[in-house]
């Protein structure tokens, strides 16, 4: 089940943003700020009454900016990140024309999923990460037909 963050989930999800980024990490204070954000939509996964991950997206005018997504270690490969994409791609549908993110080069477990959602690399960010990574840029037009999975249907 995917619902709105509230107050009582940040420390679960402060500790599932240490756990996938090491550098870029969302603190406490940041994931405070989205709940009361006008242009923030934060969202949880829960699994047994317990939270298993989170997304966070921005809506500003008519694009969508998915600011950070991570899945409990724990819970990887069980189709929590899946379930989180389904989610926010029903969601922003009619309030957006188009979704971006940002996701490290060599995350191809992330990208993977993007992809499969009809996400496309439209660019790349060069020493975009503090580690000095490039950042691939990814963009997902709500134009395209999609499949009830949210999978982009060939032509």
């Amino acid at each position: 089940m995917v619902r709105r963050m509230r107050e009582e989930d940040i420390p679960d999800v402060v500790r599932i943003s240490e756990e996938n980024f090491s550098t870029e990490a969302w603190g406490e204070a940041a994931f405070r700020r989205e709940l009361t954000s006008p242009h923030s939509h934060p969202f949880v996964a829960v699994v047994n009454q317990k939270v298993v991950g989170y997304v966070v997206v921005w809506i500003l005018y008519d694009e969508g900016t998915i600011m950070t997504l991570a899945v409990d270690r724990s819970m990887w490969g069980k189709g929590v990140g899946k379930e989180l994409m389904r989610f926010l791609l029903k969601f922003l549908r009619g309030k957006v024309k188009k979704v971006l993110l940002d996701v490290r080069k060599s995350n191809v477990r992330a990208i993977r999923l993007y992809q499969r959602f009809g996400f496309r690399i439209v660019g790349e960010r060069p020493g975009y990460y503090s580690d000095g990574e490039n950042a691939l840029l990814m963009e997902y037009l709500y134009t395209e037909e999609v499949s009830h999975e949210g999978q982009a249907l060939s032509s």
